[in-house]
């Protein structure tokens, strides 16, 4: 019998205020791919993200709050960089991320190189979410439900095109291609710009 998969929950709720009980719904339809295995929330405040507070009081999730000076809806970089960083990771599968608007395009190729799914809980779809495995649509008025990315299959194997050494077999490989030099310089210009917030 396959081990369950392990998922990572990176939830930016300051960028995407849905109500608790649309991210507890995200949650469910998560579950049926597999674990939670932890959630981190970017942008949290007692006073407007009051009802996301039981669940993390009660589960010991970590809880950040709004970084100063950052923008209304704009990404909160302290989520890719923690993505990044988790990514390293052999015992987590997967990310559920919900994000802000930003390019995340370069984080997604980067934990899908290490061989994770990467779900999008979105509003609604966009540039982000079409590279990712799975995406779970968070609905107001109704349950969330989850689209499968035709295009998936296609995208995984895109990280590797710049490779121009002798191919190897990618079912012979039991670990997981380490992402490219573009891949890598990407994520290494998204630090940057990280940088550049907390020094204003």
């Amino acid at each position: 019998m396959a081990a369950t998969k392990k998922y990572v929950v990176l939830a930016d709720i300051e960028s995407v205020r849905v109500p608790f009980a649309v991210f507890e719904s995200a949650l469910e339809e998560l579950s049926r791919y597999g674990e939670i295995a932890a959630c981190k929330f970017y942008g949290y405040s007692a006073k407007r993200t009051k009802d996301y507070g039981e669940f993390i009081q009660e589960n010991s999730y970590d809880a950040l709050s709004a970084l100063p000076k950052k923008r209304k809806g704009k990404l909160d970089l302290r989520q890719v960089i923690d993505a990044a960083r988790l990514a390293q990771f052999p015992n987590i599968d997967g990310f559920f991320l919900i994000y802000g608007h930003g390019d995340i395009t370069p984080l997604i190729a980067y934990l899908k190189a290490y061989g994770k799914d990467v779900v999008a809980g979105v509003v609604e779809q966009d540039k982000n979410s079409a590279l990712c495995n799975k995406v779970i649509i968070l609905h107001n008025d109704q349950p969330s439900q989850v689209v499968l990315n035709a295009g998936y299959k296609k995208t995984e194997s895109a990280p590797q095109q710049p490779r121009k050494a002798a191919p190897q077999p990618q079912a012979a490989q039991p670990v997981a291609a380490a992402p490219t030099d573009s891949e890598q310089a990407q994520m290494a210009f998204l630090l940057e710009q990280f940088n550049k917030i907390l020094n204003e």
